[in-house]
């Protein structure tokens, strides 16, 4: 998936998800990409876009680009 601006989102992005809540990418199910604490084996049918970790909102799955999801800051791998 990537952001509106033409960037690839990727796991560990801090995120801007709009109305004032912040996230983390935590897994990449187009590029196959999970962070440890989140593994590939426990998201079942999920297979498309991004999954965001938000203290306001839990997890949240974005299937498509969506306008909301800004990036802050790039991932530090």
């Amino acid at each position: 998936m990537k952001y509106l601006d033409g960037q690839t989102v990727l796991v560990g992005d801090q995120v801007d998800l709009g109305g004032g809540m912040v996230g983390v990418v935590v897994c990449s199910f187009d590029e196959g990409l999970f962070a440890p604490d989140f593994p590939e084996a426990e998201w079942g049918e999920a297979k498309t876009g991004v999954m965001v970790r938000s203290e306001q909102a839990g997890l949240i799955h974005y299937a498509e680009p969506n306008v909301d999801l800004v990036l802050l800051q790039r991932a530090l791998h």
